[in-house]
């Protein structure tokens, strides 16, 4: 558990570094966006604006969900919980926007003028938030539930708003692979510390 951890805490520590040259306009991932805007189709845009648009309630609607479930049925495991989700979504969105203000990449069409983006932002660019949001809730919701009908659907809906970030034309490939690790690792981090903070709680009881 502490080597994957300090795994995590480490690679993050690589993301500036990763973020600080702008993407060439004739490398990889120029060339993989250029090639998702050529072949846009009506049901793609629909359906990848449908999934991207998704991540932003749902990493809300759990944490209230099992917050609003625990008061009311009084079941104090569904109220830490809740508070999980909720503090593993607090952690990620200050981290992710900690990032955008530090590294300041500018988005895709802020470079190419002439490249499509069907839903302009205006934060950074660098890691995608939409992204991170989806991977910390895939992250908590695995640690919380460590079953297979929870992993697989979690991180497929995680994975595919990243891609839909991408055929959205709102941000570069390594945007997204910096999200889900942002994600993730605020995620493990949280989770890190809750149990912490649980056993301290633990030890004062027995005192």
């Amino acid at each position: 558990m502490h080597r994957i951890t300090i795994f995590i805490f480490a690679f993050s520590l690589l993301l500036p570094l990763v973020a600080t040259a702008q993407p060439s306009i004739n490398g990889w991932e120029w060339r993989y966006l250029k090639k998702l805007e050529a072949n846009r189709t009506t049901g793609g845009v629909h359906f990848n604006q449908t999934i991207s648009d998704l991540s932003d309630p749902l990493a809300l609607a759990f944490p209230i969900a099992y917050l609003t479930t625990g008061f009311i049925t009084k079941d104090s495991l569904l109220k830490i919980k809740g508070l999980t989700l909720l503090s593993s979504f607090a952690i990620n969105v200050g981290v992710t926007y900690t990032l955008k203000k530090i590294i300041n990449r500018p988005r895709p069409s802020e470079i190419d003028p002439r490249f499509t983006v069907l839903t302009p932002a205006t934060s950074r660019s660098f890691p995608s938030g939409h992204t991170a949001e989806a991977f910390s809730l895939a992250t908590t919701l695995t640690l919380l539930h460590p079953k297979w009908y929870v992993i697989i659907p979690s991180y497929t809906f995680a994975g595919l708003v990243g891609y839909s970030r991408m055929y959205l034309g709102t941000h570069y490939p390594s945007d997204v692979i910096a999200g889900a690790v942002v994600g993730a690792g605020a995620a493990w981090l949280n989770h890190q510390l809750i149990k912490h903070w649980q056993l301290h709680k633990r030890l004062l009881a027995v005192r």
